[in-house]
């Protein structure tokens, strides 16, 4: 009995936070409330505290597991692959295939980012998403220095309009009905060739 009720409160955590997931990439984390998400999920705001302490604890659950498997994908890039421009073409499809799995939490990325490190909990977030920035404006660097690059391009800028092309993609792409991984492909394409020296 114990075992039926921990999971019927694990299936109902878990329907909270896909919830939770839309609302805050529809309003921003910020502007979200316990009673929105509440009102979605047809439940008292404060039913909510039975599942979860916080407002911040459910953010973080909502973003955790996307962390934790592009921090896995990203390691195994930075291991395996010498190549800069490689490094950045796999980081790129790495992201949009996560922006295609977990569309709500790509958007949390893209409208959030600035209000990550305001947050203790999403300390981890901010962590990976400052280590992937340097990653990818070491990778341009590398490029600039071997010829590859054009040499006019601010690392920095490049780096974040990658992110922003991966992230900001969702809005529409879905809405098409494309192949995200055909789509992925030809827009990390259209950014490598933007970035070569002419």
């Amino acid at each position: 009995m114990s075992g039926t009720k921990a999971s019927t409160t694990s299936t109902r955590r878990h329907e909270i936070l896909v919830v939770a997931a839309r609302v805050f990439a529809d309003k921003g984390i910020m502007n979200a409330t316990v009673r929105d998400i509440g009102q979605e999920v047809g439940i008292l705001s404060g039913s909510l505290y039975h599942h979860f302490e916080s407002k911040d604890q459910m953010i973080e659950e909502v973003l955790r597991p996307v962390v934790d498997d592009l921090d896995v994908r990203f390691g195994r890039i930075v291991d395996t692959v010498d190549d800069p421009l490689e490094r950045v073409r796999q980081v790129m499809l790495v992201s949009f295939a996560e922006a295609a799995q977990r569309p709500e939490q790509a958007r949390i990325f893209r409208n959030d980012a600035h209000h990550f490190a305001e947050i203790s909990r999403l300390a981890f977030v901010e962590t990976q998403r400052l280590g992937l920035l340097t990653m990818v404006v070491d990778a341009l660097k590398a490029g600039q220095q071997q010829g590859r690059v054009r040499p006019d391009l601010d690392p920095e800028v490049g780096a974040v309009a990658l992110f922003d092309m991966v992230f900001g993609s969702t809005r529409w792409l879905r809405a098409r009905g494309d192949d995200m991984a055909t789509i992925g492909e030809q827009l990390t394409n259209v950014f490598l060739t933007g970035i070569a020296p002419h």
